[in-house]
C-alpha cells in the first residue's frame, strides 16, 4: 500500500488536483462541523449550570481535542477519497488506452515477445491448461515491462489530452509485478484469469490463443478492476481513520457527560471560633436586650 500512497500524494497537485482539492474542503467542512456540535452543547451546557472548576478545566480539553483532531482527520479522509478516485480514472482511462495500443503494436508485428515462456508459443497457438499456466505467470512480468518501454512515454506525449503521471505509471508497473511474482493476490486480476482457466479446461476448440491471454490481461475490464481495487483499498483506510476518531471523540463525551453528573462535593463545615486563652471553642453571644 505505501506504492499506492507515494503515488496519490506526488499527485495531489496534478493529474487529479481537483479531486484532492475538493475532497480536502469537503472534509474539513464536515469535520468542522461535527466538531462545532459538541463543543457548541459544552458551552451552552457550562453556560445554564456553572459546573465545578474540574469539570470546566476537563471540559475545555475536550473542546481542543474536539476541534484539533476532527476537521484534520476528516480532511484528510477527503484527500486520500479524491487522489484514490482521480488515480482509478486515470488507471481506467488514459493508463489502460496506452498499454492496450502498446500492446497490441507488439503483437501485430511480433515484438518484445522474446523473452521467457512467451517466445516459446506463437501468437496464434491455442494453449492447454498447463501451458496457459506457464503463460499467466510469465505476462504480467512482461506486461509490467511495456509500462517502462519508450513507445508508452512516445504515445502519452502524443496523447496532449490524457497525460498520465509518472508516479501512476510505476503503481501499475508494480502491480503487475507482484502479481508475476505472486507475493500478493490480485483480486481485480481473478476474474480475468479465472475465465482464461475456464476455456482451457472446455474444448480443445475453445482453448484460449497465446494472443487472446495477453490481451486479456490488459482488457479494460482489468484495468477497471484494478481501478475498482485502488478505490476500495482507499475507503478501508478512510474508514479506519475517521472511525478512530469518531471513536475518541465519543469516549471524550461520554466521560464528560458523566462528569456532569455526578454530584457536587458537599460544602465544607463552617469554621468553629476558638478562644485563643482557654483553646476552647468560642459560645456564641446571644442578643442583650437593650435598656430603657
Amino acid at each position: 500500500m505505501s506504492g499506492l500512497y507515494s503515488a496519490l500524494f506526488s499527485m495531489a497537485f496534478t493529474s487529479v488536483a481537483w479531486f484532492a482539492k475538493v475532497g480536502t474542503v469537503v472534509g474539513a467542512l464536515l469535520g468542522a462541523v461535527l466538531a462545532y456540535l459538541p463543543i457548541a452543547r459544552v458551552l451552552r451546557a457550562q453556560g445554564l449550570v456553572p459546573q465545578r472548576v474540574a469539570v470546566r478545566r476537563t471540559a475545555a480539553g475536550c473542546c481542543l481535542v474536539w476541534g484539533l483532531v476532527l476537521p484534520p482527520v476528516f480532511a484528510a479522509a477527503g484527500l486520500v477519497w479524491g487522489l484514490a478516485h482521480g488515480l482509478g480514472n486515470v488507471v481506467e482511462g488514459p493508463l489502460s488506452t496506452t498499454v492496450r495500443a502498446t500492446v497490441d503494436t507488439w503483437m501485430t508485428r511480433a515484438n518484445g515477445l522474446r523473452n521467457s515462456v512467451l517466445g516459446r508459443y506463437p501468437l496464434a497457438k491455442r494453449l492447454s491448461e498447463s501451458e496457459l499456466a506457464s503463460v499467466m505467470r510469465a505476462t504480467p512480468q512482461w506486461i509490467s515491462e511495456v509500462f517502462g518501454h519508450t513507445e508508452v512515454v512516445a504515445i502519452q506525449q502524443r496523447a496532449e489530452d490524457a497525460l498520465i503521471p509518472a508516479p501512476v505509471v510505476s503503481f501499475m508497473r508494480g502491480e503487475f509485478e507482484a502479481v508475476a511474482a505472486g507475493h500478493h493476490h490480485r483480486e481485480w486480476l481473478t476474474p480475468t484469469l479465472e475465465r482464461l482457466r475456464a476455456r482451457a479446461r472446455g474444448a480443445t476448440s475453445d482453448w484460449p490463443t497465446m494472443q487472446e491471454t495477453i490481451s486479456a490481461m490488459v482488457a479494460p475490464s482489468a484495468f477497471q478492476g484494478a481501478a475498482s481495487s485502488i478505490r476500495t483499498r482507499a475507503w478501508h483506510y478512510i474508514w479506519r481513520m475517521v472511525l478512530r476518531a469518531l471513536l475518541l471523540s465519543a469516549v471524550l463525551a461520554g466521560g464528560l457527560r458523566l462528569l456532569w453528573r455526578l454530584p457536587p462535593p458537599a460544602p465544607a463545615p463552617a469554621p468553629v471560633p476558638v478562644d485563643k486563652e482557654t483553646q476552647a471553642p468560642k459560645e456564641p453571644h446571644s442578643a442583650e436586650p437593650s435598656g430603657g
